[in-house]
């Protein structure tokens, strides 16, 4: 795999301002798309712009009949209930799926059919059901691990993947408009990945700031051992905080 630092910058190739342009292109006008980067960098925050959707967090413990569907008692008879995946598959509606590298080999074999082109896709159930795809049925997957790590025949069917390696420009400005420069600081610290600024640490970070915790003890609790190298790259930056309060 290619050093970082050797990586083709496909958002300037492309001629779009940013990755983030891609990813928006990709979402509004596919079927079947993976977003992948550091944590909290805003790939769920683009995934749910498809509308309402169903949802679901993927793990190793998942089970295939979680997401799929299953029988349960209804009284003296059983019933078969849908799974979040095989009724957003049947009644057309966008699915998001978080975490998508984690999920045990069965998940991912289960998945295969879902994420087939439309013309070939369909489930058989346990209940014996074939159900095909309904109009408007897509897949918007995001990761934090590479999509190389998943299988080859799960990942070929993503119509595109897209590397979100900066944080989503809505959420720099969110920043911005806190503490001016801060915006910036938290952007620039994702030029080196091993520096880069959890974006939840920093909210909760200003939060505390803003219920008058000293920033010394804010930062403490937020950034932990990173915490005197990260005040001292918001100062180098001219970020200015509210006094310390000891």
């Amino acid at each position: 795999m290619p050093e970082e630092s050797n990586r083709l910058d496909l958002a300037k190739w492309a001629q779009v301002e940013s990755e983030w342009t891609l990813a928006e292109t990709a979402v509004a006008n596919l079927a079947r798309v993976i977003l992948h980067g550091p944590p909290g960098v805003g790939k769920t925050h683009l995934a749910s712009r498809v509308g309402p959707a169903l949802s679901i967090t993927l793990c190793e413990d998942l089970s295939v009949q979680e997401i799929g569907g299953h029988y349960l008692p209804n009284g003296t008879q059983w019933s078969f209930h849908y799974g979040p995946v095989s009724t957003a598959f049947k009644e057309g509606l966008p699915l998001l799926i978080h975490e998508m590298g984690r999920a045990s080999g069965a998940v991912h074999d289960f998945m295969l059919a879902v994420l087939d082109c439309p013309d070939v896709a369909r489930l058989t159930l346990p209940s014996g059901e074939t159900i095909l795809p309904g109009a408007g049925f897509k897949v918007i997957a995001t990761s934090n691990s590479s999509p190389e790590t998943l299988d080859p025949a799960l990942r070929s069917r993503f119509q595109a993947e897209v590397h979100l390696r900066t944080p989503h420009p809505e959420l720099v400005r969110r920043f911005e408009l806190l503490y001016p420069r801060l915006g910036r600081a938290f952007a620039d610290s994702f030029k080196d990945p091993e520096r880069a600024i959890d974006p939840r640490r920093l909210l909760s970070f200003v939060e505390l700031l803003q219920k008058q915790v000293a920033l010394r003890r804010a930062a403490a609790l937020t950034f932990v051992d990173s915490a005197p190298d990260v005040l001292a790259a918001f100062s180098a930056a001219g970020v200015r905080f509210p006094c310390d309060r000891s």
